[in-house]
């Protein structure tokens, strides 16, 4: 299959110069085009990478569609890409030119025709139409129709598709294997995007049902009625079916010193799991999922995409783990391990999940039903039935506590009476140093060896602290100490020295999504607020917007791409600090017209740029993306990223490091994340 397309260029360039090349120097010839290039040489780009217009960039997402299916071009596949250069003439996508401004719209016909034919347009787009192919697209107006001159003595290799308006469409030649569809308001409209995109935009369709169905070139040609083929409900793409990718589904390697490392750190860190799974392949350019939604079939967990995990096991919650019935029956058929994709010796801790039934009289899970649960799933710690106390009254308190404590003695008797493969933890709750200190007390003299201690997320560290000391005094060493949903860095050694053998907690991962400020943080201990880009017609944002017509959906969509524009430029440093704060300054206002200004904040984000100087492999590969609060497949990769930086900071800690957390007097208004701080309110 061979594919040749052939497309005009766009005014809107990736780059903007203030030498960019224009009529002048192009005559000048090729000399005088290479002395022109060469004073911005460093600006040069491939021409696929330089024009950024609307047909260009949606022709593209086909283009892509095409080489991802196919991407070794041979005799059997590949794809031609040329683009009609007012400046250049016809010139092929790989070829490397400089951002310029030039254009054959508005020149009156004698100039058009001599340049065009000055620049060999005619005789280039002939030779290259007569090679045999399978498929030529040809997506030009009327001005770049023109340059090219076709007439009936046009000879063609294969079938040629035109795409272009009434008024030409008219004046095209009568020949053989020619198709001429010709484009107007009513098309823009039923295809949904601008008539200044359409070209582009059925190409790019064309292209992508080739891809995903080769047939579909010969189909969509002998079509009578080519744009039903090509036209999606709606009048914009159907929303894929998650398709499933089978290279994600696989269980973790683990370094062959990977267990004996853990299991020797003075305090293990567990991360709950909440579903946080992203697109491994996600287009960042054009938002667009590789599995057409998100399912666990087709992403990836955060150990997936690290060498090793930033963390020495996972904890999962019951409620958690059945909040779906598609989850609750994968994770049954597979067991806890494999679901998540991680080793047998890989640990992972089951609990309740107390506070998904919190306002419950009583929770909802009987104890043979728990013990059979962690048995059939495969867990390695299993805890018992707990209720929270926290805001119960002083009776339900007491009522809870007592609940409690004889779930844990009916859950040990039980798992000895069995004995089941996994290892008991008896639930602790309280409401002073005392009332834990008898609960561990009763827990030990059942006969358990790991306790674990919840209810306390929104105890101040010296409050933590106070507890653990009485706790000590009734737990023996050999008697392992989890605390639930505690991860205080400033903390964890006291923590250690005093007992306790684990922690979970998603806060710092969770931060990555919530508040501002505070969103991304650095091995240095600095944090930076995310840069929020909601995305047009999907964000909740962005649609109240539309909805309180505070602006068109099509200006919320320009300035959507603007801002994405922006920060991929800047990224490439094309473009200034302060260019992209007056773009983003003027979305973020209509996002939230009495918020906070927030532009010192993204000013400090921007100017350190954390993510380049980040060694993590998140960071490495999606660069800017990472700083960007928009939708999940950001969100959670920072949500990653800063899981990674606390494993690392933790070890340090651990090792009685001072970790000290800095921050600029920009910043001043801002107080430290709890979770670093010991007013840790996650659960």
């Amino acid at each position: 299959m061979k594919i040749i397309i052939v497309t005009s260029c766009t005014g809107e360039k990736a780059i903007k110069h203030d030498k960019a090349l224009t009529l002048a120097d192009f005559k000048k010839g090729t000399e005088g085009i290479a002395i022109a290039e060469n004073a911005i040489k460093e600006h040069l780009l491939p021409s696929e990478e330089m024009y950024t217009g609307q047909q260009h960039v949606r022709l593209m997402r086909g283009v892509k569609a095409f080489r991802k299916k196919f991407p070794k071009p041979d005799s059997t596949s590949s794809i031609e890409l040329h683009i009609l250069s007012a400046g250049y003439g016809i010139i092929s996508g790989q070829q490397k030119i400089a951002p310029y401004e030039t254009t054959f719209t508005g020149m009156k016909a004698k100039e058009l025709r001599q340049w065009a034919d000055q620049l060999g347009i005619p005789a280039d787009i002939r030779t290259l139409l007569s090679q045999p192919y399978n498929l030529a697209l040809i997506l030009l107006g009327d001005s770049y129709l023109k340059a090219c001159a076709f007439d009936d003595h046009l000879k063609l290799g294969g079938p040629t598709l035109v795409f272009c308006g009434s008024r030409m469409a008219k004046k095209m030649p009568n020949t053989k294997d020619l198709k001429v569809v010709s484009l107007a308001n009513p098309e823009a409209k039923r295809f949904g995007c601008s008539l200044i995109g359409l070209k582009g935009e059925l190409a790019g369709r064309y292209l992508k049902s080739i891809a995903e169905n080769p047939k579909a070139l010969q189909a969509i040609w002998r079509a009578k009625k080519m744009l039903d083929k090509l036209e999606f409900k709606g009048g914009t793409p159907k929303k894929k079916k998650a398709v499933p990718n089978p290279a994600v589904n696989r269980v973790i390697q683990l370094p062959t010193d990977w267990n004996t490392r853990s299991k020797n750190r003075r305090l293990r860190y567990f991360i709950p799991e909440w579903d946080d799974l992203v697109d491994n392949d996600y287009d960042f350019e054009h938002d667009i999922h590789s599995g057409g939604s998100g399912t666990w079939a087709n992403e990836v967990y955060a150990h997936q995409m690290y060498p090793e995990p930033n963390y020495d096991g996972l904890l999962i919650s019951k409620v958690v783990a059945e909040k779906s019935k598609s989850k609750r029956e994968k994770i049954n058929e597979l067991g806890v391990h494999r679901f998540l994709r991680v080793p047998d010796s890989f640990p992972v801790m089951g609990d309740c999940g107390a506070f998904g039934y919190i306002n419950e009289d009583i929770p909802p899970y009987s104890t043979t039903e728990i013990l059979d649960y962690y048995t059939r799933l495969g867990f390695d710690f299993g805890v018992s039935i707990d209720h929270l106390i926290v805001k119960a009254t002083a009776q339900k308190k007491r009522e809870r506590y007592q609940l409690t404590i004889q779930n844990a003695e009916d859950f040990l008797k039980e798992h000895n009476a069995q004995d089941l493969p996994w290892t008991p933890m008896g639930a602790v709750q309280g409401w002073d140093p005392k009332s834990y200190a008898e609960a561990a007390r009763q827990c030990v003299a059942m006969g358990y060896q790991y306790i674990a201690l919840g209810g306390l997320t929104r105890t101040q560290t010296k409050g933590v602290l106070e507890l653990l000391d009485e706790v000590k005094k009734v737990v023996p060493k050999s008697v392992g100490l989890h605390l639930f949903g505690l991860a205080r860095i400033d903390a964890m050694k006291q923590f250690a020295d005093l007992g306790v053998t684990s922690v979970d907690s998603a806060s710092l991962l969770r931060r990555a999504w919530m508040g501002t400020g505070q969103n991304y943080v650095t091995m240095q201990g600095i944090f930076y607020t995310a840069i929020r880009v909601p995305e047009a017609g999907k964000s909740f944002r962005a649609k109240r917007m539309v909805e309180e017509g505070r602006a068109s959906a099509s200006e919320v969509k320009q300035l959507d791409k603007a801002c994405m524009q922006a920060l991929q430029d800047f990224d490439n440093d094309r473009v200034s600090v302060q260019y992209v704060l007056d773009i983003l300054r003027e979305y973020d206002h209509l996002i939230t017209p009495n918020r906070t200004d927030t532009t010192e904040l993204l000013r400090h984000t921007l100017e350190d740029r954390p993510w380049k100087k980040c060694g993590c492999p998140i960071c490495k590969k999606d660069g800017i993306q990472v700083v960007i609060f928009r939708g999940n497949n950001r969100n959670r990769r920072r949500g990653f990223h800063n899981t990674y930086v606390f494993y690392k900071l933790l070890e340090k800690a651990l090792n009685g490091e001072p970790i000290s957390f800095k921050r600029k007097e920009t910043l001043s208004q801002l107080t430290l994340p709890s979770i670093l701080t010991g007013t840790d309110n996650a659960i």
